[in-house]
């Protein structure tokens, strides 16, 4: 298997950083690797922050709050959670994969046209 697609499936489709660092790009996967696991964290963050104000109102209603019901709330959340703060760690982590695939690409054309040494 040649680099370019080496780095482009770990890339793509294992994590952000992962194609880089199979090319040997340690620091630079690393920073891929950082930013996309923080946006994503702070998606997170924006969902179960929604997820609790809805359960919250539930609880103050004076409803039971069972398992099915919770569940419920939380994929309400997930796709409600519309928050300026969500919208930008989304945008940011998908900017941050697709620049770490077209980065992997490179490197591995890169690595792939270098001569090898015998």
């Amino acid at each position: 298997m040649s680099n370019v697609m080496k780095g482009v499936l770990f890339s793509a489709l294992i994590f952000p950083g992962a194609g880089q660092i199979i090319l040997s790009r340690y620091r630079r996967g690393a920073v891929f690797f950082a930013v996309a696991f923080m946006s994503g964290i702070l998606c997170v963050t924006a969902i179960v922050r929604q997820a609790v104000v809805m359960l919250q109102n539930v609880v103050a209603a004076g409803e039971v709050a069972t398992i099915p019901k919770v569940m419920s709330i939380v994929a309400e959340a997930s796709t409600t959670a519309s928050s300026l703060f969500m919208k930008v760690a989304f945008l940011i982590m998908f900017v941050c994969w697709l620049t770490s695939v077209v980065d992997a690409w490179r490197i591995g054309k890169e690595l792939d046209e270098k001569p090898a040494d015998i």
